[in-house]
């Protein structure tokens, strides 16, 4: 069961300054990095290691921190990177980070230009996996809490709460937008074959202009390709773990020497078919937020929204 309560502008500040004295409070919104950043690092030591000695441990930090701010798309990281770092055995670096980070998003009140998550079935005011959403209304703000923690302290300040049994009660939510848009034909796209397409002018198409810089799969709040590495200093190392990318001729190539996608038209193949049907097939989620950050960062000027659409005229 879910809570839900009024609050303030003054109410809003209250509780924010009470929180502070207790944990650190980290007010956030979107930007170019995705919050990503925060729960899976593109750079982490995993542990470092000695010869003829025990490996040693990375500290792995369990302080709580508060943030607050987060845009819908970027509170949807903590759900989609948990599908796949916390499936058996869980990633201990991941799962330490997010069971000590409280995420209050807010609800968006307008659609940037390569914003698209109403055209993938989400929305500018939905909780997505946070453990709370702030709506902003008229008199201050509604606030829709999921997490216990959360709920506690703001019951510990005299803030009463109301019981909702989900996101979609009867409050209001102010002014989050809606719009009139076609939404991408991703199930249709499932549907009629889209892992069927293969070597097709499709992929020519889109890999013309890539230059595989990966910038789209760093910035993506779902991807979470990795390389590991041991950097070692004589008897002493560390063992590494940074961000890849299935867009890099290295990510596939194998120790003889061949590559199974050796060019980017198969590179980008798989990164479509990861997002939108190996990801829904494995989770039950399409890989992607409709963040936008792949299309505004891209030095190509790709714009996946039109990839999806050229897509469904390929498949079989």
């Amino acid at each position: 069961m879910m809570r839900f309560f009024k609050l303030t502008q003054q109410d809003w500040e209250k509780f924010l300054q009470h929180q502070s004295t207790q944990i650190a409070v980290v007010s956030m919104e979107k930007s170019k990095h995705p919050f990503k950043h925060i729960l899976f690092p593109p750079h982490e030591t995993l542990f470092y290691f000695r010869k003829d000695t025990h490996k040693e441990l990375s500290e792995i930090k369990e302080n709580k921190v508060l943030y607050y701010g987060l845009p819908p798309c970027d509170a949807k990281t903590i759900q989609l990177l948990g599908l796949n770092l916390l499936a058996d055995p869980a990633d201990p670096y991941f799962q330490t980070i997010r069971d000590n980070t409280v995420i209050i998003s807010k609800a968006c009140d307008h659609f940037e230009p390569n914003c698209f998550c109403d055209q993938i079935g989400g929305s500018p005011g939905a909780l997505n996996g946070a453990s709370a959403i702030l709506y902003t209304v008229e008199d201050g703000f509604h606030l829709l809490v999921n997490h216990d923690w959360l709920s506690e302290q703001l019951v510990q300040m005299n803030f009463i709460p109301s019981e909702v049994e989900n996101e979609k009660a009867d409050f209001s939510k102010g002014s989050v937008p809606v719009r009139e848009i076609k939404p991408l034909p991703i199930d249709h796209l499932r549907e009629k074959g889209l892992s069927t397409i293969s070597k097709t002018a499709l992929w020519e198409k889109v890999s013309a202009t890539c230059l595989a810089c990966g910038i789209c799969t760093f910035l993506c709040p779902a991807c979470y390709c990795f390389d590991i590495q041991d950097i070692s200093f004589g008897r002493v190392g560390k063992r590494e773990r940074t961000y890849d990318s299935c867009l890099f001729s290295i990510y596939t190539t194998e120790a003889s020497g061949h590559n199974p996608r050796p060019t980017i038209k198969e590179r980008w193949r798989q990164r479509l078919l990861h997002k939108f049907t190996y990801y829904p097939m494995q989770y039950g989620e399409i890989g992607c937020t409709g963040c936008g950050r792949c299309i505004s960062e891209c030095p190509s000027h790709i714009d996946i929204r039109e990839v999806i659409r050229d897509a469904e005229q390929y498949c079989e």
